[in-house]
């Protein structure tokens, strides 16, 4: 059986930032032939987050290096109608097509579904917009970090008493949209293997940051409760909390949800005496005593490294693992023994990137190709597969309709 499960699908990825490039490099990690379309009038916004992998070249940034890995990326510029006319070629010949545009903005260029399905009559389509291809938000402007902010994730987040909204320090909803969006080109394929028809996808990155919350939603419905930032509390758990360690912020995480747990939490601090104390004596009465209960905790955690607490209580069956910087949960020997880091060579050097988190027994794919500088793929695509001719091609470079 095949290594690439997705071999033989062709991919056209008007998408940009972070969302398309994963669900495009998702595709491609499996198999499926991935082709970015960029111009240089307005880069992909990822190719700018630093740092760069050269300082000589400041549009090749370690985010793109992730992310565009087993793309064939090529320029064109869409405004131009040589460009339409390029992009409307390769959309003949594509199964899939991605954009995350403001809703209208393919339109204005020819390649919104209809128009698409027009020219691929089973093409699946997929927009990741910010709220969806209609309503009365549909065209707002955002990034990820504000549709964290939308969809009641940042609310929730924070210190206790403090109901200030905080940012994750990254844009967890993109990556998420990337890995979604796959699901559902998956299930659209899955659909037109047994009818033949295609579909069009309306994603909204909004509403699907949203379902992360059913909790928090229903208790405002039913119980007409709002729930605010907890800091590292949580309702079912206690102790739950981060607690440093020996050395320089170093940090251990602690869980403990049963009886059982909190004993053995006790005999490794060779504290059994708690075990009984009545202010610790039950869930309830540790989460009413529960920043006394931190501090103890913290006066024996702060004697030992982040992993030597690990070791004990994982030895002890209770839930704690350290708080990994970037640094630790690289050289991570579990990480590394499973081969999820993966070393590529790029045209500019050696980079390291994440690599495929799903294991498939038959099926794994693999990582074919460093992440695309931009128009890297040019005569590539546009010579052998639209079957332009070199000159053909020099002339559209001239003409900076592939630019």
């Amino acid at each position: 059986m095949t290594k690439f499960p997705l071999e033989n699908l062709r991919v056209i990825n008007f998408g940009w930032v972070w969302a398309a490039p994963v669900l495009g490099h998702t595709l491609g990690d499996m198999g499926a032939q991935v082709i970015k379309i960029e111009t240089r009038k307005r880069p992909d916004v990822i190719r700018f987050l630093p740092p760069s992998i050269h300082e000589d070249y400041p549009l090749e940034s370690l985010y793109a290096a992730n992310t565009f890995r087993d793309l064939l990326g090529v320029t064109l510029d869409l405004t131009t109608d040589k460009g339409q006319e390029l992009a409307r070629d390769m959309v003949r010949s594509a199964d899939v097509v991605i954009e995350n545009f403001t809703p209208g903005t393919v339109k204005r260029y020819g390649l919104d579904y209809d128009a698409v399905k027009s020219l691929r009559p089973d093409v699946i389509m997929i927009s990741l917009s910010a709220a969806g291809q209609d309503g009365p938000s549909a065209k707002i402007a955002t990034y990820g970090n504000i549709i964290s902010c939308l969809g009641g994730l940042d609310v929730h987040q924070g210190y206790i008493g403090d109901s200030r909204p905080t940012t994750y320090g990254t844009s967890i909803p993109d990556p998420m949209m990337g890995i979604l969006g796959a699901f559902a080109v998956l299930s659209a394929l899955r659909y037109r293997a047994r009818t033949g028809k295609g579909q069009y996808i309306d994603l909204s990155q909004w509403e699907a940051c949203a379902t992360t919350l059913g909790g928090p939603i229903m208790d405002y419905v039913f119980n007409g409760r709002i729930q605010y930032p907890k800091g590292n509390r949580d309702d079912l758990m206690a102790p739950h909390g981060v607690y440093r360690c020996k050395g320089k912020d170093n940090w251990v995480t602690i869980a403990v949800k049963t009886e059982d747990e909190w004993r053995g939490l006790c005999d490794a601090m060779e504290r059994p005496d708690l075990a009984d104390d009545e202010r610790f004596g039950d869930t309830y009465s540790r989460q009413t005593n529960h920043d006394e209960m931190d501090g103890i905790i913290t006066r024996w955690t702060s004697t030992l490294t982040h992993r030597q607490v690990t070791r004990q209580l994982q030895r002890a069956g209770i839930a704690a693992f350290p708080a990994l910087s970037a640094k630790e949960a690289f050289d991570d020997p579990h990480f590394n023994a499973r081969g999820d880091w993966v070393e590529m060579d790029h045209p500019l050097g050696k980079e390291v990137i994440y690599g495929i988190p799903w294991k498939l027994s038959k099926t794994p794919g693999g990582i074919q190709r460093p992440a695309t500088m931009m128009g890297q793929y040019n005569r590539f695509v546009y010579g052998e597969i639209l079957g332009r001719t070199e000159a053909e091609i020099d002339a559209m470079e001239a003409d900076k309709v592939l630019y």
